[in-house]
């Protein structure tokens, strides 16, 4: 794994290149979030294929890859996010030129689907990347103000504005910690184990949250990354909140009794219920940075970002 690259801190001004790495975005969500974005004090940038449609892809893989590498190498453009997830990340990574972007680095924010360009950027790359909310649906003209504040605290290296905030979570095993912060969609992070992009776990903070899934999928899933060996090492696990979909929701247990059940024997601090992922409010998480499991709450221990001068 290459050195940490820490990008450069957005200032008032800068301008944010909108992309659609995996599934088409709607328009109308694209530019109630561009908005959003403006009010924050950005500017945004987007090219007119980012509403194309391919069955359930955002244009061809070639097209999406190429439009990645354009913001990656455009001068002017100072972050790039992610429209949205859906599917089709993970077919970009054939397409992708890592020496491009460790020579260009910007922050990168994605969630969902865009795990896998996370992870790859952070595995292959060195690249500190956010698990943030989708510009399209997410990010609205509405935005919670503690999470519009928490977001451009992340991006503009505001130590205490880019804090999470207090929020009750769930301790499935009591303990402190502190390491590297990695994850992000499990049914995502699942697909890495084998890969030359499954990321370095010894030493990090465990991230995992999803959607959609049946209960028995989840602990299907946690099993198997127990047996690849994915929490040896790892210092403690956060989850974020995980939906029960319509078969579960009438069961006599919940998702956290499946978490206990795979992980209470692990060694390590576990907490579930951050509000990270999918989830509304959805906050950013800086992967690849310090952070610490401290009284019960998930705390980050330094910025994502650089801010020396350009």
């Amino acid at each position: 794994m290459p050195s940490l690259i820490y990008p450069q801190a957005l200032q008032p001004g800068d301008c944010i290149g909108l992309i659609a790495p995996a599934s088409p975005v709607k328009r109308e969500a694209l530019l109630e979030g561009a908005t959003a974005l403006e009010a924050l004090g950005f500017r945004v940038h987007y090219a007119p294929r980012i509403f194309d449609a391919d069955r359930y892809l955002a244009g061809s893989d070639t097209a999406r890859a190429e439009e990645l590498h354009a913001m990656f190498a455009n001068p002017d453009i100072n972050a790039i996010f992610c429209g949205r997830g859906g599917y089709g990340s993970q077919r970009l990574i054939p397409h992708l030129d890592p020496a491009l972007i460790m020579a260009h680095p910007k922050l990168f924010l994605g969630y969902s689907d865009v795990t896998s360009l996370l992870l790859y950027f952070y595995q292959r790359c060195g690249l500190i990347t956010l698990h943030g909310p989708a510009v399209a649906g997410d990010i609205t003209c509405d935005l919670a103000p503690e999470v519009a504040a928490q977001l451009r605290g992340i991006v503009t290296g505001n130590t205490a504005d880019m804090q999470l905030p207090p929020h009750h979570l769930t301790v499935v095993r009591p303990g402190e910690a502190q390491g590297r912060l990695i994850g992000g969609c499990l049914s995502l992070f699942v697909c890495t184990v084998g890969t030359d992009f499954q990321p370095e776990m010894r030493d990090t903070i465990f991230f995992l949250e999803d959607r959609g899934e049946r209960y028995y999928a989840i602990d299907r899933m946690l099993t198997y990354l127990k047996l690849a060996g994915m929490f040896e090492g790892v210092r403690g696990v956060v989850f974020g909140q995980i939906e029960p979909v319509a078969a579960d929701r009438d069961r006599p247990y919940g998702v956290v009794e499946v978490i206990t059940d795979v992980l209470g024997d692990l060694d390590v601090p576990v907490l579930y219920g951050l509000q990270a992922g999918h989830c509304k409010p959805s906050l950013t998480l800086p992967f690849g940075t310090q952070v610490a499991i401290h009284d019960h709450q998930l705390v980050l221990c330094e910025a994502p970002v650089t801010t020396s001068s350009k």
